[in-house]
């Protein structure tokens, strides 16, 4: 058999695709075989392990790719097919006479060696190792106490391993892998010769790339023109996943017909024509089958028949049983980031609020604000009854979105969020691009209007562009007020058929940029701020446009990249499943893979999604741009099913369309009581939080051993900061203020430690609207676990968790008795040993001192002992004894990395104080001798907040500004 240079195109790293190994080599981002420091081979190619001619080895999917920075291994794998012997086999045609090494990669989570043959000889025993990741990420190599998490599937990362060498003759052979029993997840065959390969040789049989044909042109088979093996195999693929081997556009017809028969079942006389439909498409794929290899006119005709039965059969769902249809036309947003659609996406102007009637593709098509034409309509909502439009809108690129209200009938148009001379004033000191942007305006069933605005006067930590922060008003536009301290951007709001908010939150407690868009939830009232799903995922980076489904406990999103316009894939999201893992997580479109930081370059080939509007968890309808990406008049207004069948209902040539809407009444969701609290005068703003046990979910950590919780806040940057750090030149590679030397972002506070009682209960009364996160602690005030997420509680609210990291949907163990911590009142937070009350974590105030005081001494002067010097010259931005902890691995930190830095979860005691050698140092003679009890807490407190350097945004910090009365001073709350 012969498999086309067709297949090179298919190919795509890091995806659901079958053929990514292959590609792995192409875009230069190979894992490394055994061995790969040797000279490169004169001769090599690869052999995606699931493309193997005869076997039983089932070719599936591994859910938890996207988990973790150390999953390595790919999607698609030759696995355990429940079958006995497992056996795969491989005609691979050898282009020379030489003696071949065979390197194979694969995941085994236990012991499975595997027989190799030869032409249906033994040739050696491979495999037979249990893999895991081979190197922690980069932000644990400087710390030599790194130790892999324990071993669990989806932990174990795809390794390289020289199988055999294999002398072979010019021509055919058959390679076998077989065992006695379930096999390992095995991905990729590599064959290296010695000897080069002619160079008019092209790869037959099951090898598919060759490093010297790398330029070389690709082709795309149209349907019905590829080789029958190669639709053999594609046939092994779950139906939605053969799409990315067919040409954009062209008919699946597996998922086709998984669509027509799912209507027949679900939908029945209402759905007459679905046995003719299904009788066509057989008829169909009987003439393509037959037309393999024919004439391109005739195959032609063939797919066009079948574009024509798919959107028929499509727009003929049950479901589509409105007449109206609400969208709003734009060109196309040209933002550099998830989150900056208002910073820098805004620039053309032009487009309305629009209403589709009929419902089909040749309805007419009128404005709804023909009043406001020659301006921007950002996103809109429309009201529970369907008689009003709420929407954001701006004049000119030199204004600001505001808020605004018509009537369906186009009536009572009216503007809710207003110009003010404060923006005025703020406009002229930081700039023009710091301006009041409300947008995202959405209402709320106890019918007041909530948006996402910048008046919250916030700015994103790496650069001084400014965060939306969810708002809520009256409906009247009255009583404006922010609902959150999240230090970045709050985005796409939308209300759950519970009454609920779903929502974008970005953030980085303790995480790298990027990469952390994931989905939250709260009450209207800002109160009950809950993590929804991926929070600790590496890809996609972000998850926005989430909406819950009618009838379901599922949600639909796109998968969105951290840089570039936010659209991508469309994804499905069950987090009854898993809040933490990929498992809850279902591409519907998997031809286009989950972006990272960077848009993924399937979007170039297959299109991206944008804005999906449920109508079921089968039925959607959605915007969507054809190649090439993003461009400014290419979304269009598409039906789109659970199988990725998709067809188009309106595109406007001259302009995109989004945010397709039925134009009808919905359900009004439960309104959800607001908390009802009165301040007491003076007196700060309170919440509660109890934990029924902070041993669930703390893998490894001893009963008894966690004696305390520190309450930390994590602190972010103002308009102010920002600006005043970029005037000054205090920024630190991603920090546009400088915090700390590759560690975190956020400035910390901490408010004070509260008992944890022997059955791991505690009761305690903490700071309402502040961005909180805990630390479990032992008896010397050394974190166990870290929290690297944060809540905020509103003013009276009550929250309780059952643990530490435990899965939220975990039901409380059973237990004798009451929680210890109930049967006292409720605790104060109280300060730990040195501490006087709340302050924030400062270098030169925590830390300075006691080197001063105890280790200058040694670790000073011209020539410091162990060429460690401690002392307190400045540098730059810090000083060199904080420079030396860092950068000698001193201390165990989490570093300011992009992408994937940092996002999945740790085991406890993976970093911090327990694994820092400084703390290892001081516990230890000489240096121990006179430190005190509350100056080893003060530093193991410092390492624990994640080693920052200021703990204040204020004055000047770059040592050009030495001489300057406002550099580098103490926060207000050491003073």
């Amino acid at each position: 058999m012969r498999i086309e240079p067709y297949l090179l195109q298919r190919c795509r790293p890091l995806t659901v695709m079958a053929f990514a190994s292959a590609c792995f080599a192409v875009w230069g981002i190979a894992s490394p075989a055994v061995g790969a420091e040797k000279p490169n081979p004169a001769g090599s190619f690869e052999i995606p392990a699931w493309t193997f001619d005869r076997g039983n080895a089932k070719v599936c999917a591994n859910p938890y790719i996207y988990a973790d920075y150390r999953d390595t291994y790919l999607e698609l794998v030759a696995g355990d097919g429940g079958q006995a012997p497992w056996v795969v086999e491989y005609d691979v045609d050898f282009p020379v006479d030489a003696t071949y090494t065979l390197h194979i990669r694969y995941v085994a989570t236990e012991p499975r060696p595997l027989e190799l043959r030869l032409d249906g000889r033994e040739a050696a025993t491979c495999c037979t190792r249990v893999t895991r990741a081979a190197q922690p990420h980069p932000y644990f190599t400087k710390n030599p106490y790194y130790v892999p998490p324990e071993s669990t599937w989806d932990r174990y990362g795809a390794q390289w391993e020289e199988a055999a060498k294999l002398p072979l003759t010019k021509g055919r052979h058959t390679l076998a892998l077989t065992r006695n029993g379930p096999g390992p997840n095995v991905l990729t065959l590599r064959l290296e010769s010695p000897i080069a390969f002619p160079k008019d040789w092209t790869p037959t049989g099951s090898a598919l790339w060759l490093p010297q044909s790398k330029g070389a042109e690709k082709t795309r088979h149209e349907p019905g023109s590829e080789p029958a093996e190669f639709s053999d195999k594609i046939a092994r693929l779950p139906p939605a996943y053969r799409t990315a081997f067919l040409p954009p556009g062209s008919v699946n017809i597996a998922t086709l017909r998984l669509a027509i028969e799912n209507m027949i079942a679900e939908f029945g006389p209402r759905y007459p024509d679905g046995p003719q439909y299904l009788k066509q498409l057989d008829s169909l794929g009987k003439r393509q089958t037959a037309a393999r290899g024919g004439a391109q006119e005739q195959r032609q005709e063939i797919e066009d028949a079948l574009a024509s039965l798919r959107r028929e059969a499509l727009l003929a769902h049950p479901l589509l049983d409105f007449d109206r249809l609400l969208f709003v036309k734009r060109m196309t947003y040209s933002s550099s980031h998830i989150y900056s659609d208002h910073v820098d996406g805004s620039w053309t102007m032009g487009g309305n609020l629009c209403i589709l009637s009929p419902m089909a593709p040749d309805g007419k098509v009128t404005t709804l604000v023909p009043e406001l034409a020659g301006g921007l309509f950002g996103r809109f909502d429309l009201s529970f009854d369907a008689k009003k439009v709420v929407f954001a809108y701006k004049k000119s690129k030199d204004h600001g979105y505001r808020i605004y209200e018509i009537g369906i009938d186009g009536t009572g148009l009216r503007q809710l969020t207003l110009d003010t001379s404060e923006e005025s004033s703020l406009r002229k000191r930081y700039g023009d691009n710091h301006r009041f942007e409300d947008c995202d305006p959405i209402y709320l069933p106890n019918d007041q209007i909530m948006f996402a605005s910048t008046r919250s006067q916030r700015s994103v930590f790496c650069f001084p562009a400014t965060v939306t922060s969810l708002h809520v008003m009256d409906a009247d536009g009255g009583n404006v007020r922010c609902l959150s301290e999240g230090p970045v951007n709050e985005m796409a709001p939308s209300v759950m058929d519970d009454g609920r908010v779903i929502y974008t939150r970005w953030e980085y407690v303790d995480k790298g940029f990027g990469n952390v868009q994931s989905l939250w939830s709260m009450h209207p009232d800002g109160s009950h701020s809950a993590h929804v799903y991926k929070s600790d995922l590496v890809l996609p980076a972000g998850l926005i446009d989430a909406r819950s489904i009618p009838g379901s406990s599922r949600i639909v999103s796109i998968g969105a990249p951290h840089c570039g316009l936010s659209v991508g894939p469309v994804v499905l999201v069950d987090n009854s499943i898993n809040r933490r893992t990929p498992a809850g997580m279902t591409n519907l479109t998997p031809e286009l893979d989950y972006p990272g930081m960077s848009p993924h370059p399937s979007g170039g080939t297959f299109g991206s999604f944008k804005e999906p509007y449920p109508l079921s968890e089968k039925c959607f309808l959605v915007s969507y741009n054809l190649p090439p990406r993003d461009h400014a008049t290419g979304y269009g207004i598409y039906v789109l099913d659970a199988w990725g069948n998709r067809v188009e209902l309106y595109r406007d040539p001259n302009i995109s369309c989004f945010q397709p809407t039925p134009l009808r009444p919905r359900r009004k969701p439960t309104v959800i009581p607001r908390l009802a609290w009165q301040s007491e005068t003076g007196k700060e703003a309170m919440g509660t939080l109890f934990m029924q046990d902070v041993y669930q979910g703390m893998t490894g950590i001893q009963r008894g051993k966690v004696k305390y919780l520190r309450v930390m806040e994590a602190i972010g940057v103002s308009w102010d900061d920002g600006w005043r750090s970029g005037q000054q030149g205090d920024g630190a590679g991603l920090q546009a203020s400088a915090v700390s030397l590759q560690c975190d972002v956020n400035l910390k506070k901490t408010h004070g430690i509260a008992t944890v009682h022997e059955d791991g209960s505690a009761h305690f009364t903490v700071p309402a609207e502040k961005n909180l996160f805990f630390q479990a602690l032992d008896e010397n005030y050394m974190e166990l676990q870290r929290m690297r997420t944060f809540v905020n509680l509103m003013p009276g609210e009550t929250r309780s968790c059952i643990g530490c990291h435990e899965h939220r949907t975990s039901a409380p163990p059973l237990q004798a008795g009451r929680s210890m911590a109930l049967n006292s009142p409720t605790e104060t937070l109280r300060p730990q040993p040195g501490d006087t009350g709340p302050r924030s974590v400062h270098y030169a105030l925590d830390i300075r001192p006691i080197l001063d005081k105890h280790c200058v001494g040694c670790h000073g002067g011209k020539e410091p002992r162990g060429e460690l010097d401690l002392s307190g010259e400045l540098t730059t931005l810090y000083d060199r004894s904080y420079e030396n902890f860092i950068k000698k691995g001193l201390v165990s930190y989490l570093n300011d990395g992009t992408g994937a830095a940092c996002v999945a979860p740790e085991q406890p005691l993976t970093f911090g104080s327990h694994r820092s050698r400084l703390v290892e140092r001081i516990r230890e003679a000489p240096c121990k001798a006179n430190l005190t009890r509350e100056e080893f807490i003060r530093i193991v407190t410092w390492i624990d907040a994640n080693t920052p350097y200021y703990g204040t945004h204020e004055g000047k910090k770059n040592l050009k500004w030495k001489d300057d009365p406002d550099f580098r001073p103490l926060p207000l709350a050491g003073k």
